[in-house]
């Protein structure tokens, strides 16, 4: 076996250090009621502003947290691979996720599956077999989407011939496969109409008709070189605005108002000076967007070329709408985890001493691989920004207005590899069939 590198050794002493300290915390929590067994506890109609869902491939789940209280609210078994929840706005009765099962755990007889389940409960109410297709891959998002009626589910499939499945969401039914060779991923582009990337770096926008079947293709202009500098698939949707950002930090908007798209010229996060001293975007969700501001957040580094993947040592702040850089903020680690308990201690010790776990836990900036690198934003007027990363399920609770570190929570996860934050506006919620039967 290779011998450890430097910088794992480092690591290694830190968690040392860190365990035993947390292990003595913990034992504080230790004394507590025995909950009683067969309980179903009942989440309010509308998911809170405080919020957040987070994705563990190990435990195979998403688990369902409130960062303003530190509570793990409940889960939904996520199935093989990385899983992400499909939110509706208009029915907030129900969400759903595309899965995958083996039938022996991690082999076996392959199905894959379209889950219904109640927002309140989180149980699974119903289910729609999808062709076992669906594509398995490193991405946190743009594997699957809903039309912007919320009537249909739109996954993409890679087996390695690529196309898109189409579910129903309203009469529950698989509905129809549709080849797309050369384009990957789905995003929501219009009422029933998604686009997909293509290898020659066009778009590929797919019309659906109104029970799900195609109506028409529509390929645009190329619109990048992915040879030269790609796009990364982290994509994020304003309005019928997505926003993406290339390898070597240059910002791409794309309108899907127009027909076949419609495209800004693109412009840099990083000035030449700074390009000079090797910064780079990178990370698994490196990009966010506070919609009410237009405030851009980016996971940033200082690394090679083709460090895309790296997760940041800070976080640089854009006004998009003027194109300009606002701040550059140094990053606090989101801290570790042991067996999904947290190594946290001394927040409440006096100072310096309760700045003892960051100075700790900031050492694993120094290995890339151990760096944060997710991030999500809260809409509103008093956004929150949550840090996280692959390897620990720890999160960094940040006021993202000011980039000031407010405190740690913990998922309960193994590892954090998606993060999200569901739709808290107020839609007007479809009447049930009962209810409507009784308004007649």
């Amino acid at each position: 076996m290779a011998s450890l590198t430097q910088h794992t050794r480092l690591i290694l002493l830190c968690i040392a250090l860190l365990l035993p300290a947390s292990l003595y915390t913990q034992a504080a929590y230790s004394q507590v009621a025995v909950e009683p067994l067969g309980v179903v506890e009942t989440l309010p109609d509308t998911p809170g502003a405080t919020w957040f869902w987070a994705s563990d491939p190990l435990l195979e789940r998403v688990a369902l947290t409130d960062f303003s209280s530190n509570r793990v609210l409940g889960s939904v078994d996520g199935g093989w691979g990385i899983t992400a929840i499909l939110f509706a706005q208009q029915n907030r009765h129900e969400f759903y996720v595309p899965e995958t099962h083996y039938s022996r755990g991690s082999r076996g007889e392959r199905t894959d599956v379209v889950t219904f389940y109640d927002s309140k409960t989180l149980a699974p109410i119903d289910e729609v077999i999808i062709p076992a297709k669906r594509a398995h891959n490193a991405l946190p998002t743009a594997n699957a989407t809903l039309t912007d009626d919320e009537n249909f589910v739109v996954i993409f499939n890679m087996t390695p011939a690529q196309s898109i499945s189409i579910v129903d969401t309203q009469q529950r039914r698989f509905v129809t496969e549709i080849p797309t060779p050369g384009c990957s991923l789905v995003y929501g582009a219009g009422e029933r109409r998604v686009m997909m990337f293509c290898g020659d770096g066009s778009l590929l926008f797919i019309t659906l008709n109104n029970d799900g079947t195609l109506q028409h293709k529509q390929r645009s202009a190329v619109f990048f070189d992915p040879q030269q500098d790609p796009l990364t698939e982290k994509g994020v949707r304003i309005g019928t605005h997505w926003y993406f950002v290339s390898f070597e930090g240059y910002v791409y908007a794309v309108d899907t108002s127009a027909q076949a798209g419609s495209f800004a010229t693109p412009w840099s996060l990083i000035s030449d000076e700074e390009r000079r001293d090797s910064w780079r975007v990178g990370g698994r969700q490196f990009f966010a967007i506070h919609p009410d501001t237009m405030t851009g957040y980016v996971l940033m580094h200082e690394g090679e070329i083709d460090t895309h993947k790296t997760g940041g040592t800070h976080l640089w702040t854009f006004d998009l709408n003027t194109q300009q850089k606002i701040a550059a903020h140094k990053l606090v680690s989101p801290g570790f985890t042991f067996s999904g308990v947290p190594t946290e201690f001394g927040a409440d010790w006096i100072w310096p001493f309760n700045g003892l776990y960051s100075w700790l836990a900031g050492f694993s900036f120094i290995e890339p691989h151990a760096r944060p690198d997710a991030i999500i934003v809260t809409a509103g007027p008093e956004p929150v920004l949550l840090l996280g990363g692959q390897f620990s399920g720890m999160v960094a609770v940040y006021d993202a207005l000011t980039m000031e570190f407010q405190h740690r929570i913990t998922t309960g996860n193994l590892s954090n590899l998606v993060l999200q934050y569901p739709p808290v506006t107020s839609p007007v919620i479809p009447a049930s069939p009962s209810e409507q039967m009784a308004a007649q």
